[in-house]
């Protein structure tokens, strides 16, 4: 029963004093462990064992709410922080950016020849005599052709290893030695065969 005293007394400091850092969280709670531990093997010298440990329960689960507490308040700044170091980290890539796209529009815009020096005529694509457009035309039709003859012989090719595999098949089956089971009698029969006996 001494150390009752002395535990309520830690947990009142505890609750009293938070922790600031993660490490001292631990290091409390390791303690509260510690010290409950031995007050279960304390329980298991007495009589009623059943009530004794769920009145330890009940007062670790009291000790250890604030760590518990205190441990959310810690993860929840240190994912505060984080996101806002993420969003500072956004921005200056973004200013970055920026001031890359602004060199490269300043650059573009002092070393392109004036707009009045170029002719309309070498903006556009060159149009393609009819002959070319012709050539191209055929070309293409040939290289249809040919993909769809190469897909005919594909098919051909698997049409022709589906049907050697269901020869083999069937090979394999004829060759069986053990003949077919005899089929089941009627169910009609079964009761005409018990009325005779």
């Amino acid at each position: 029963m001494s150390l009752r005293p002395l535990i309520l007394a830690l947990v009142a400091t505890a609750a009293a004093a938070q922790p600031a850092t993660r490490a001292e969280v631990a290091a409390q709670r390791a303690a509260i462990e510690q010290r409950f531990a031995q007050e279960k093997l304390d329980c298991q010298s007495r009589f009623s064992v059943a009530s004794c440990l769920d009145d330890v329960r009940q007062r670790r689960h009291d000790a250890m709410a604030p760590l518990v507490k205190r441990e959310h308040e810690l993860a929840a700044e240190e994912r505060s922080e984080r996101a806002s170091a993420q969003t500072q980290r956004v921005r200056e890539r973004e200013l970055a950016a920026a001031q890359d796209e602004g060199q490269k529009r300043e650059r573009l815009l002092t070393a392109s020849p004036p707009a009045s020096s170029v002719s309309p005529a070498a903006r556009t694509p060159k149009a393609l005599s009819p002959e070319a457009a012709e050539h191209n035309r055929l070309k293409a039709a040939q290289k249809a052709d040919a993909e769809a003859a190469k897909r005919r012989e594909q098919a051909e090719a698997r049409q022709l290893h589906q049907q050697r595999v269901q020869a083999e098949h069937e090979a394999r089956q004829k060759s069986r030695t053990k003949p077919a089971a005899a089929p089941l009698p009627l169910p009609g029969a079964s009761a005409a065969s018990k009325a005779a006996n």
